[in-house]
């Protein structure tokens, strides 16, 4: 049977707990944005080296999600999301006891490991809990603790703002630790005992799910963790009323993925991608280019909210083109974050040697190509079509 879809009932507590650590680890690989101001200051960072910062946990993700999934079917499902977690705890520990750029960036090395090992695991457990009759509606709330866990790290930003940015990262890792706790009782797939594998199909590099997730990656490990320093430096905020902002676009994000996925169900995924994509850059060209005032922190707080609805369509196309099949889900999770960690690391680079505001207004027009490029056709059949006992061609 594939690992992927079950046969019984959905199973509500265990969902609701696999979507505890998806938040928990998101809030350890957000949370070092919110208060990347104050960090700056304290340890003496720069935009190119917050830049590093940056494109160093997002290439963790990318490195761990690909070797995640090669391991799924050996390790199975909890035993993954066990491990990310970990790495999610001792990050944040990192992260809050940092004294300068190298422990900050290996705090982030841990913590995108983190998230990246727990990605292929959370996705294949989804339809697995759920049902596959329940599988979109899954999905969907699936996608809002992810947003959740944006909001939270946001949350978190401003009270480190208040009470110091080393609280953040303690209330991470304790967030992360009670996830951990709770996750030893779930049951999800598995293990097959397949080998550890890195073969997958090539279009998990260069399909359509690759495609709409890259946008939004650049999007959300490029241009959004720059958000703060940004208002800070160009709208001269203070440093908690640019989390404040940055927490209000996150709360946005979970209304966005409720329309995301109803848009979805009407139109389809492309459509409803290109829809987001048009909303997307005229909002982004809005708050990096237009002079600082209420209209304009808006729509800053509407891109940061609408960018993560691009997820969840990328990650039902990929379930529907993957199935369960581990090494297809990391690769395809691990291209698109690997795109956004080079464009974490290049805004940060070349927005210190040139301008911030130039630099974000590129990334943030990045989605006018999912208008562009994306015909309005549907996706390939949902049936998918690479099972879990496939021997896919190598990518």
């Amino acid at each position: 049977m594939d690992p992927g879809v079950s046969t019984s009932r959905p199973q509500w507590l265990a969902f609701g707990l696999v979507c505890l650590a998806y938040l928990g680890v998101t809030v350890g690989e957000q949370v070092l944005s919110p208060v990347l101001p104050d960090v700056s200051a304290d340890l003496g960072i720069s935009e190119g080296q917050s830049g590093l910062a940056f494109g160093m946990l997002a290439l963790a993700i990318a490195v761990a999600n690909l070797v995640g999934g090669a391991v799924l079917g050996r390790t199975g499902g909890r035993m993954l999301m066990l491990a990310g977690l970990a790495a999610t705890v001792i990050g944040a520990v990192c992260g809050a006891t940092a004294n300068g750029l190298a422990t900050m960036v290996v705090a982030q090395v841990l913590l995108g490991t983190g998230a990246g090992l727990y990605f292929p695991a959370g996705l294949q457990a989804v339809p697995f809990i759920a049902g596959s009759s329940r599988k979109g509606f899954a999905m969907g709330i699936y996608g809002v603790a992810f947003s959740g866990g944006l909001t939270g790290a946001a949350l978190l930003g401003a009270l480190g703002a208040a009470q110091g940015w080393r609280l953040a990262f303690w209330a991470a890792a304790g967030l992360g630790a009670a996830a951990f706790v709770a996750t030893l009782g779930v049951r999800l797939p598995p293990a097959t005992g397949a080998p550890v594998s890195f073969r997958f199909p090539r279009r998990a590099l260069t399909g359509l799910p690759t495609f709409i997730g890259a946008v939004g990656a650049i999007c959300q490990y490029g241009a959004i963790p720059f958000l703060t320093t940004f208002a800070v430096t160009e709208w001269e905020l203070r440093a908690g009323q640019a989390a404040l902002l940055l927490a209000a676009g996150r709360v946005i994000s979970i209304l966005a993925k409720v329309v995301g996925g109803a848009s979805s169900d009407r139109v389809g995924p492309v459509v409803s991608a290109r829809r987001t994509g048009l909303l997307l850059t005229v909002t982004g060209l809005a708050w990096v280019l237009l002079p600082a005032g209420w209209f304009v922190y808006a729509c800053a707080a509407l891109f940061a909210g609408t960018v993560s609805s691009l997820f969840p369509v990328a990650n039902m196309v990929a379930v529907d083109e993957f199935g369960g099949h581990g090494p297809s889900l990391g690769a395809y999770r691990s291209a698109q974050i690997g795109i956004g960690a080079l464009a974490g690391w290049s805004i940060g680079r070349i927005g210190e040697s040139t301008s911030l505001r130039a630099t974000l207004a590129v990334a943030v027009a990045t989605p006018v190509l999912l208008v562009v490029l994306l015909r309005r056709t549907q996706t390939p059949s949902a049936e998918p079509t690479v099972r879990g006992s496939a021997a896919p061609t190598t990518g």
